[in-house]
């Protein structure tokens, strides 16, 4: 038997103690399943609450390992319905190894003093990966980075260049040095026009658990794979 879960919001008008019903608002949640019962039950089928322990709140729902290592208590996995989608995060430790940060390149040569600073994260889909580099690379032909999807990838990769070689173009000593910035300055980066953004998934900071890192997610598709690629790992720690 198929399930259909529905959102009913009902607004109601109260004059001498008696309620009159002005409007009914009907939704159908995403595929007749809410994120985040589709999150649990994926957990589930993978057998993560063989290892993990869920604590159910008002706010979210917080999975511990049931046998932790010294100094590992805290939630390794944190879900939180939104209204419009679920927000899924994950600590630091486990996320700093699968995901790509975007960095700004400083130089100061009177010092010689070089130093990066992160503007960003970003998740890349695997299956989206090859519409991540191919629209990238469309709106920045000379991108010279190699494509790999965890790492760092420097945002003004020739001010890079330039700050050790000096000057790249046509009628430069290296004119056959191809590359070119993704920005020209932080002031002017956009995280969420970086690529084709069904592409990527923007990582935020956590300020509920400030150990973590946020993705939030609107589509049971890219839910489905998050989850996949990410419990397996949490199984494995």
């Amino acid at each position: 038997m198929s399930k259909i879960i529905y959102d009913v919001i009902q607004r109601f008008e109260v004059e001498d103690g008696i309620p009159r019903l002005l409007s009914t608002n009907i939704q159908v949640i995403q595929g007749g399943e809410d994120l985040t019962s589709l999150a649990t039950n994926m957990l589930d089928k993978l057998g993560f609450y063989d290892k993990f322990e869920e604590n159910r709140t008002s706010q979210y729902i917080g999975y511990k390992l049931k046998k932790p290592k010294k100094g590992a208590k805290r939630y390794q996995l944190i879900l939180t319905p939104r209204k419009d989608g679920l927000c899924v995060a994950i600590s630091k430790e486990i996320l700093q190894g699968n995901i790509l940060s975007l960095e700004y390149f400083f130089g100061t040569k009177a010092y010689y003093e070089i130093s990066y600073s992160t503007l960003g994260r970003i998740w890349i889909i695997p299956s989206k990966e090859d519409i991540f580099w191919q629209s990238l690379q469309s709106r920045y032909p000379n991108l010279s980075e190699t494509r790999q999807a965890t790492g760092s990838l420097t945002l003004n990769h020739r001010y890079e260049i330039e700050y050790h070689l000096g000057d790249i173009g046509e009628n430069s000593d290296f004119p056959e040095i191809k590359a070119e910035n993704i920005v020209n300055s932080p002031e002017k980066f956009d995280i969420t026009s970086l690529a084709s953004s069904n592409s990527y998934l923007v990582i935020n900071d956590d300020s509920l658990f400030p150990y973590s890192w946020q993705v939030c997610i609107t589509s049971s598709e890219v839910l489905k794979e998050f989850i996949s690629y990410f419990a397996k790992i949490l199984m494995e720690e």
